[in-house]
């Protein structure tokens, strides 16, 4: 299958109980987006069932990027280990697809989708409405995800300009 270009680009935001997805396609729209959920319980069998979701996902539109948050270690250590494990899974996944994955920090993506990197919850979903389509009935955690498929294609977009510009020859 041909890939499009520009690419799509798969934002994830990992957690164990539930990991937002979003394709985005090159003029920034939103392609697809969803939430896996998994039951509560011994983590084994949930990080099955977010790898075999994924999978899904990943069989289904032809991304050639990925992305996702860099970990964040806040107050609560045992959600930091959930999130770490489901980050292990969603990396995996991405791993097995062959894709380029890149990483970026909370604050980076806040700062992309808002211009200011300590930008809450309400900010975010805003912004990201005033850019996009709806995204009314997309829980946070898809939301979420949309916000990292975006910052990432316009970091991509700024990188590949300047790369450009540093590959021309001096006047």
């Amino acid at each position: 299958m041909a890939q499009p270009d520009p690419p799509l680009l798969l934002g994830v935001d990992p957690g164990l109980a539930n990991t937002g997805w979003a394709v985005v396609d090159g003029r920034l729209q939103v392609v697809a987006s969803g939430t896996i959920r998994t039951n509560p319980g011994p983590p084994v069998p949930r990080l099955v069932h977010l790898l075999a979701e994924l999978r899904k996902v990943l069989a289904t539109y032809p991304v050639q990027e990925a992305a996702l948050e860099e970990l964040f270690l806040g107050r609560n250590a045992s959600s930091a280990i959930g999130v770490a494990q489901a980050r292990g899974a969603v990396l995996a996944a991405l791993g097995e697809a062959g894709l380029e994955v890149h990483e970026y920090k909370p604050n980076h993506v806040k700062s992309v989708i808002t211009g200011y990197g300590m930008a809450g919850k309400t900010q975010m979903g805003r912004m990201l409405g005033l850019q996009l389509a709806d995204l009314s009935g997309r829980d946070h955690h898809a939301v979420d995800a949309v916000a990292i498929a975006i910052c990432h294609a316009r970091t991509r977009r700024v990188t590949k300009a300047t790369h450009g510009l540093a590959a021309r020859p001096a006047p």
